[in-house]
């Protein structure tokens, strides 16, 4: 099992996430294994299928912090998305991280 951070999102006109910027990480180190890269949401919902950990990292004075993983969301209609696990948390939401450009 790998553990993969999000460091950004890209959200799209209804707040879906439609692609992150991540890497996989040691979490015994605290250091990124891999160069993070670009990669759509498709990616992230693979990786949560195989059984990977996947952290959001939100902005702090020194850095990102790990503070939330994603899960797998299934929504009306059959659409199938990412979100943060448990109970909303006040500046550590989604669209409180990092955005990628567009």
């Amino acid at each position: 099992m790998s553990v993969f951070a999000v460091s950004k999102v890209r959200t799209n006109g209804e707040g879906y996430v439609t692609d992150v910027f991540w890497g996989v990480v040691d979490t015994k180190s605290n250091r990124w294994v891999s160069p993070e890269v670009e990669a759509p949401v498709v990616e992230v919902l693979d990786a949560i299928h195989n059984g990977d950990q996947v952290v959001a990292l939100f902005p702090a004075t020194h850095g990102h912090l790990p503070e939330r993983q994603f899960v797998v969301m299934q929504h009306a209609g059959g659409r199938v998305s990412i979100a943060l696990d448990g109970p909303s948390t006040p500046a550590r939401e989604i669209q409180d991280m990092d955005q990628l450009g567009l």
